[in-house]
């Protein structure tokens, strides 16, 4: 046991999650609409995307790491202790030219039902994982090897991943245009956000088939009214 003061690593085994009930619809939701519901907030930044493609949309609980660059002990323990239906999200490897996760540990993961991947750190074994059909987003791919055991590190704690904040058990979305956060008390409020405004494009789409008309035409020559504009023959 180390005698540090401040644990080198610290790990929560058990999270509280959302019952499946409260978040099945959103499968049928895209990260984009979720975004527009949030206004422009809880997306991870467009640098984070499927690693291998076509890919169907991924919806679950969050089990969140925070790790030094490179270092997948607590990515492997997360692994262990995840529930089928969660997804791992990591945090904290963006400044590494190493990968954290490949082929075994997608194995691994998918044997175990976890959903998916979601990470700011590079993965390696693209062609393994893709086999594997265990859906993964990243910031990237790098053949160079993870390390083990290089603390400090956090299991189970509140991570951020640019200016989104993730607690353990919040409703992960990821689809191809990218992953979507919603906090866990949320989940039902967001839902109905959600399905208003899929309800309002709905119409949207309904009426340009329609009348062949522009959307938003009435809204866009406001804006245009208040500005200084010159229409140029």
């Amino acid at each position: 046991m180390s005698s540090n003061i401040v644990s080198e690593y610290r790990i929560k085994e058990k999270i509280i999650r959302p019952s499946e009930n409260d978040y099945d619809d959103f499968i049928h939701y895209p990260t984009a609409t979720i975004s527009d519901s949030f206004k422009r907030r809880q997306a991870l930044y467009s640098s984070i995307k499927s690693v291998w493609g076509p890919i169907s949309r991924v919806v679950g609980p969050a089990i969140t790491v925070n790790a030094t660059p490179g270092d997948e002990i607590l990515a492997l323990k997360a692994i262990e202790i995840a529930k089928p239906g969660d997804i791992i999200v990591v945090a904290g490897n963006n400044n590494s030219s190493s990968s954290f996760w490949g082929g075994v540990m997608s194995t691994m993961a998918k044997t175990r039902g976890v959903q998916a991947l979601v990470t700011e750190g590079f993965i390696r074994d693209v062609e393994q994982c893709r086999d594997t059909k265990f859906p993964i987003w990243a910031r990237g791919v790098s053949p160079i090897a993870p390390n083990m055991d290089v603390p400090p590190g956090e299991l189970n704690l509140p991570i951020s991943i640019g200016n989104v904040l993730i607690h353990p058990g919040d409703l992960i979305v990821a689809d191809e245009d990218g992953v979507a956060v919603v906090p866990r008390e949320k989940i039902k409020e967001t839902g109905n956000a959600v399905k208003e405004r899929l309800e309002k494009e709905e119409e949207w789409l309904e009426e340009i088939k329609n009348t062949k008309q522009m959307i938003l035409r009435d809204r866009v020559e406001s804006c245009l009214s208040n500005r200084s504009v010159e229409y140029l023959d």
